[in-house]
């Protein structure tokens, strides 16, 4: 259970944690775990799902002990394993942190304030998004950015994919048994997903690769009806009649939190962390995808949780031994 610390910044009584941790993928719910272990007072906040985006993975076939899961199943393995070890997970969206002395304070969207001698962050990244003309205009009319949560509304229909890496092809392979036809748009003219993935896709005859052009808008009347193509060099055009675009180009950090408390940041908008997961910050962790560091996987965002959750706790047990 939480402590209470008489603190008044926002307006009311904190709710005091040892560790918070946010983020309930791979990466926040690992350094979660470890922090727990090491006898420390753990909170979870997520404004999302425990898993995080892998829940929404049609298979996870790479992480050891699992040799085909779903994303959801893995998730609620996730959720099984927070329970266990009695971790609290709360669903909630943090606002903003500030630092007060040694203590961060955090303000939720419920209007709940907490405490913490040490912040995790695992805050994952976010679809990347075309940024054409159309996009906006038909997102949940045709514009999707996760074909396992939307797939099944574009059954025997037409649909296309655009991304060249292990979500897009995994996409492709998913709505290829859903959808009557299956485009996979690339702008190279060949994919960089693992080769197991792509083998798989380039052997599927339900999906037609479309290699070397770029979307450049997307059209319709109150639905999507069509996607437009450049070929890359030449700039000759394609049009594709679709009902449904799938769009998988990369993943954004989400690093305002760090950002707001100035934290050193990567020109790409990452955390910056040294070989411990701690960030410029005393205090201040961070974990998984949202530090850029290595292969965005799930078991290299655990890994960090790890680190993150071991070295966040000896720092909270140093704060500790000098009270």
């Amino acid at each position: 259970m939480a402590g209470v610390l008489a603190s008044f910044s926002y307006g009311g009584i904190m709710e005091e944690y040892d560790i918070i941790v946010i983020g309930a993928g791979p990466a926040g719910a690992s350094a979660a775990i470890y922090a727990k272990r090491y006898g420390m007072n753990v909170l979870v906040v997520d404004s999302g799902t425990i898993g995080g985006q892998l829940s929404w993975a049609t298979l996870v076939e790479n992480y050891p002990g699992f040799p085909s899961i779903t994303g959801m199943e893995y998730a609620e393995q996730i959720k099984k394993h927070l329970d266990h070890l009695k971790i609290e997970v709360r669903m909630d969206t943090v606002n903003r942190i500030r630092k007060n002395n040694d203590r961060f304070e955090l303000e939720l969207s419920s209007g709940t304030t907490l405490s913490a001698l040490g912040v995790i962050l695992a805050t994952g990244s976010s679809h990347r998004h075309l940024n054409i003309p159309g996009e906006e205009a038909f997102t949940g009319r045709g514009v999707s950015y996760c074909a396992t949560c939307d797939g099944y509304f574009f059954k025997g229909r037409t649909v296309a994919v655009i991304g060249g890496g292990n979500t897009a092809l995994t996409y492709a392979l998913y709505l290829s048994d859903i959808a009557s036809k299956t485009y996979l748009i690339h702008r190279r003219d060949s994919f960089r997903a693992e080769p197991a993935v792509v083998e798989r896709v380039m052997s599927n005859p339900r999906i037609e690769k479309i290699l070397g052009y770029i979307p450049v808008a997307l059209e319709g009347a109150n639905v999507l009806k069509s996607i437009k193509l450049e070929r890359m060099g030449d700039k000759s055009p394609l049009t594709l009649n679709v009902d449904g675009v799938f769009v998988a180009v990369g993943e954004e950090p989400n690093s305002a939190l760090a950002k707001e408390l100035g934290a050193h940041l990567s020109e790409k908008g990452h955390i910056k962390t040294d070989d411990k997961q701690a960030t410029s910050i005393p205090g201040l962790y961070a974990a998984g995808d949202v530090t850029g560091k290595g292969w965005a996987q799930a078991i290299n965002a655990a890994a960090q949780g790890m680190a993150a959750g071991i070295e966040c706790s000896i720092y909270v047990q140093n704060l500790n031994s000098r009270k």
